[in-house]
């Protein structure tokens, strides 16, 4: 390839390796040798390579592919560990903020087990102390004074009236009488006249004096002038989300009221008790109370008072017209609101 007076021939034997074959010429060049050439001038022109497939010219761009396993090692942390590191991680007003809410939920808990542990512990432990063991009269009550009550002509009295206030329930005396008092308001400012009434139980137990005895009520229309009204306090309608449950201390406490009643004189031996709903339209005493009374030795089946006049019960003649009148007049203005 070189002449002999190439002054690369002259390059040492380390540097240039020359080998000959039959029929072509080999050279084997390292990279000492293709930098020395690439210095030397004339440059090379040509190179004819026979039979190598490891020969390289000029820059050599190798791809290299490295797949790295990148596995991440959790650690499982303490509770109390874990949650400092998240607080050291968060801002200022964020540790605030979190901390403002575990107050308020801290707070929110405590009200509920005290509402629902400590204050219905307090209620129970509460001594339920009344002026009498079970029969509270108008002065005991605080009453107001009404002075239009029509006193009855139909004595002893032979029908009893058993209703229901549809109000809310009471359990303690001074309760009870609240309500007394809040039911006279109502009537009172509503329809001007007194607690409808003769006498109201609570559903402590205890009977409370409403118009009391031989006093003409404003509960049933048509009946007002010869029965004795009965409520007791509280809504027994079944059927309701939620509805008063006759006791069998008010159910005690009523046949006392009677038997009081009987021997006092204002009732007759062998008086006769309904519901409300027996003489007229309504759902009163409610489901609850009114099976309760059906099981009373007193208790009159088969409407034994519907459609008939106080004279027909008492067997007295019919008044005269301009009477009735007046009666159904007091009737009309003296009605209440039962359902």
């Amino acid at each position: 390839m070189w002449n002999e007076g190439d002054p690369r021939r002259e390059l040492p034997s380390h540097e240039v390796a020359m080998g000959r074959s039959p029929g072509a010429e080999v050279v084997v060049l390292d990279d000492r040798v293709i930098e020395a050439a690439s210095r030397a001038q004339p440059g090379v022109t040509n190179i004819n390579v026979t039979k190598s497939s490891r020969l390289h010219i000029g820059p050599k761009f190798v791809s290299v592919t490295q797949n790295i396993d990148n596995t991440e090692v959790v650690k499982d942390l303490p509770l109390p560990r874990y949650l400092w590191d998240i607080a050291k991680s968060t801002t200022r007003a964020e540790r605030l903020s979190c901390a403002a809410a575990i107050v308020v939920l801290a707070v929110c808990i405590i009200l509920i087990v005290y509402f629902t542990v400590v204050s219905k512990k307090n209620v129970n432990n509460v001594v339920d102390v009344a002026p009498h063991d079970w029969y509270i009269t108008r002065k005991m009550w605080l009453a107001p004074k009404f002075l239009d009550d029509d006193t009855t002509e139909f004595t002893p009295v032979k029908l009893i009236i058993i209703a229901h206030t549809v109000s809310p329930e009471c359990h303690l005396f001074v309760n009870c009488a609240a309500e007394m008092a809040n039911l006279q308001s109502y009537f009172s400012s509503h329809y001007q006249y007194n607690l409808p009434y003769n006498f109201v139980i609570g559903n402590e137990g205890r009977v409370y004096e409403g118009r009391s005895w031989k006093k003409i009520g404003a509960h049933t229309i048509g009946f007002n002038r010869c029965s004795l009204g009965v409520a007791f306090i509280g809504d027994y309608r079944e059927g309701l989300p939620s509805y008063s449950k006759v006791t069998s201390l008010q159910l005690q406490r009523a046949q006392m009221l009677f038997d009081m009643g009987v021997e006092l004189g204002y009732l007759d031996k062998d008086y006769r008790v309904v519901g409300a709903k027996d003489l007229a339209s309504s759902y009163s005493p409610g489901a609850n109370l009114y099976r309760e009374i059906q099981k009373w030795p007193h208790y009159a089946h088969n409407d034994t008072f519907k459609d008939k006049s106080c004279e027909q019960i008492y067997n007295r003649a019919s008044p005269p017209t301009s009477s009735t009148l007046r009666t159904l007049l007091s009737d009309i203005n003296e009605t209440s609101t039962l359902l």
